[in-house]
Formats: structure tokens, sequence, C-alpha cells
């Protein structure tokens, strides 16, 4: 995407991952209680909702809320392997979750320089199929085949 907005999110995503990326976890860290990630995610599940505004199988009725942590792995000294659960409202205000993953990758020359490979819900499992209040197996068993996958300038 080449519009304001989802630049400055990406750029605010870049800053996030490169901040994150140097800090030394303990034995005792908690993924979902560490804030760079919780922030990341929030940028990310808003930068999720541009993406999905402008593609074929989304509803304009629905929108992203929230992108729950449940992995977050560094690849390499600029990359940043996140997964989690995307909770998103459908149009008719019932609360589902679907698998999310995302590559992020900063660059060493700009600070605000984003790579991307987005990927978002289970194409096998369908669309709104896991109600919010339910479990899910996700990342533990897999996606196969995702629904939306987004990358820069596609």
């Amino acid at each position: 995407m080449a519009d304001g907005p989802s630049i400055d999110l990406e750029a605010s995503i870049a800053t996030g991952v490169r901040s994150y990326l140097p800090q030394e976890r303990g034995t005792d860290y908690r993924i979902s209680e560490d804030e760079s990630i919780r922030s990341i995610c929030a940028l990310l599940a808003r930068f999720l909702g541009v993406l999905l505004s402008n593609a074929d199988g989304w509803s304009r009725y629905a929108w992203v809320d929230a992108i729950s942590p449940c992995t977050a792995d560094q690849s390499s000294h600029d990359s940043l392997l996140l997964t989690g659960l995307v909770i998103w409202m459908g149009d008719r205000s019932k609360e589902y979750k679907e698998p999310f993953s995302a590559l992020l990758q900063i660059s060493d020359n700009s600070p605000t320089t984003l790579n991307y490979i987005l990927h978002f819900a289970d194409a096998d499992r369908g669309l709104g199929k896991c109600p919010y209040g339910t479990s899910h197996d996700f990342p533990y068993v897999p996606v196969e085949r995702w629904l939306f996958t987004f990358v820069p300038g596609v």
C-alpha cells in the first residue's frame, strides 16, 4: 500500500520491531505480558485492518479488533517471526478469532523501512468459523493454506 496511513503504520511497526529485537528475555519471559510485543500487535491489527479493507473476501462491515500474540521468534538480527490470533468483529457484531503469522524484517539502512509477509485466516477452515470464546490450536497445529497473504507492493 502506498497511502499515508499505511506508510505511517509500517514505519511505526518497523520502529517497534527495531526496539524489540535486541532485548534480552529471561527464563520467566511471558509473551502476553511483553509491552513491546503488545504494542507491535496493536499496530499490526490496525495495519491488517487497512490491508483487509481492500481485499476480496473481506466484508466492508467487518473489522479487526486486536491481535493476541502466541509466539515471537527472532529469526535473524533484523527479522521477527510473530504468530497470534486475530480477534475480529463480523458484520453481525459477532467476535471471531483467526490465525495470524507475520514475518517482519527491518532495514539496516533505514530505521522506518519494513519488509513483511502477513498471513491471515486458515483457508481450509474458512473465515468466521471459530467464535472468540472457543479454543484454538494455532500455532501448535500449523496452517497449511492461508486465506489472505499481504506483502509490500502487492
